[in-house]
């Protein structure tokens, strides 16, 4: 069996590189925001609120590119529940950190996942590439 070729070793090397600096930037957004709304609750965040939507967009299209069962599987539904979550901000108003909290756990926990349970698909009931 062989190694990678020059060209998958690279694509892989940048395309890590790009999911790392895009995760951070979406981090270093949402920090930016939930500590925002936490100290001021000043609801007029918009800069934060579009870099954390915008970055956390980028995020769930590229975590989609790696797998077809992605959307069934524990790392699709956390990453669901993740942005779903913030459907509540508006309805929370002064209160929205503790919502953009607990979409950062979530987000968090996800991420963190073993492998066995953020590849686990809940359709085919065992592990999926």
């Amino acid at each position: 069996m062989t190694g990678p070729s020059a060209s998958d070793l690279s694509y892989s090397v940048a395309a890590r590189a790009a999911g790392i600096a895009l995760r951070t930037a979406h981090l270093g957004a949402m920090a930016a925001l939930l500590g925002g709304q936490r100290v001021a609750g000043d609801p007029s965040l918009r800069t934060w609120q579009a870099a954390t939507a915008l970055t956390g967009l980028a995020l769930l299209v590229s975590e989609m590119s790696h797998s077809r069962h992605w959307i069934y599987q524990a790392r699709g539904l956390t990453a669901l529940a993740h942005a779903g979550i913030l459907a509540f901000v508006p309805l929370a108003g002064r209160k929205a950190w503790v919502v953009l909290a607990a979409a950062l756990v979530i987000g968090s926990v996800g991420s963190h996942l073993p492998r066995g349970l953020r590849k686990w698909s809940f359709r085919h009931g065992r592990v999926v590439e």
